[in-house]
């Protein structure tokens, strides 16, 4: 079996990070009222000064060249955007919501890797691909209609948001592929972070409301903190490292199982609860069976030259230009 376990465990540890940060961020909102122009402008930024270190060492090697740094605005200009339609998100619709209708971002991100990538274009004849894509999605419907979703409390505005930043976080995802080939994930969203945080400062000073930070209590800087390192800082970089190890077809479809983890501890922490009962279990079980499939289609991922070229680790040139974005 041709499993590549970095890339595996990397997006298995990015879902579940991404699962539970809706939870988080929908608590931030009691701490932020009507304020996401400040929770963007302070968790961002704090992910992005973690990676500083990190990009220093890699400008003293010479790897953080002009390249680099111009290819990373595409991704940066698609993170931004989404991002913002992220942050407003919890201050319209319920946590497992969120979870369930951000993964629309899944059509797009399958959708544009067919079309850029020959290797993931092997997926269209993949029997474990299109079971598991279709056990996930019917998994995921059916613990979005057992858990309430589409109950009176989800308003359309929020729907309209969470479902236009699932566009952009799907081609988000494969720009990264596209663009950021060959270069560490340490340094690629090292220098994507950058960007997207000078954005999100400027739009907090012009639209965030004054002394929301100054009022932060204890666990509002906590939950602050803890959504930038683990929602921003580290599970962008696993999900770096599954892009560019398993590709944007199968990181992308993997995800679908993160609104099963995001309606449990949903119910657990903020109370929202979980109906369906064994319905609910029922589809959240599919969705589990859907993604190990996904992660079996690895094996029809590409031939042996592809294969083995998607799973050497991603490094920089000596140059630290890196190598020219896939042509697919």
């Amino acid at each position: 079996m041709k499993i590549d376990r970095r890339g595996t465990l990397a997006v298995l540890a990015n879902v579940c990070i991404w699962g539970s940060t809706p939870v988080m961020l929908k608590e931030l909102t009691a701490y932020l009222p009507d304020d996401p122009w400040t929770a963007n402008g302070i968790r961002y930024p704090i992910a992005a000064m973690l990676l500083w270190p990190a990009l220093y060492l890699a400008w003293q090697r010479g790897d953080l060249g002009n390249r680099v740094l111009s290819r990373a605005l595409v991704p940066a200009a698609f993170a931004f955007i989404g991002q913002i339609f992220w942050a407003a998100a919890p201050y319209y619709i319920q946590a497992n919501a969120i979870g369930f209708f951000i993964k629309a971002s899944t059509i797009w991100a399958v959708a544009a890797a067919m079309i850029l990538f020959p290797t993931e274009r092997a997926l269209l004849g993949s029997p474990r691909f299109g079971i598991g894509l279709l056990l996930a999605f019917a998994g995921l419907v059916g613990l979005a209609i057992s858990g309430g979703v589409f109950s009176h409390s989800v308003n359309g505005q929020g729907i309209a948001i969470i479902l236009l930043c699932g566009v952009f976080f799907g081609l988000y995802g494969v720009s990264v592929r596209y663009f950021m080939e060959g270069i560490s994930p340490l340094i690629s969203f090292g220098v994507v972070a950058q960007y997207v945080s000078v954005g999100t400062v400027i739009l907090m000073v012009f639209f965030g409301r004054p002394g929301s930070i100054g009022a932060l209590s204890q666990w509002g800087w906590f939950l602050v903190v803890s959504t930038a390192v683990l929602g921003v800082c580290i599970a962008h970089i696993f999900f770096y490292v599954a892009l560019l190890r398993l590709g944007a077809s199968i990181t992308s479809s993997f995800q679908m199982l993160s609104p099963f983890l995001t309606s449990i501890v949903a119910a657990l922490y903020l109370g929202e609860k979980m109906e369906g009962g064994a319905w609910a279990w029922a589809a959240g079980s599919c969705l589990v069976v859907g993604g190990l499939c996904l992660l079996w289609a690895q094996n029809d991922l590409a031939g042996d030259e592809g294969t083995e070229a998607s799973t050497q680790e991603p490094q920089l040139s000596s140059s630290g230009e890196g190598s020219s974005p896939a042509s697919g």
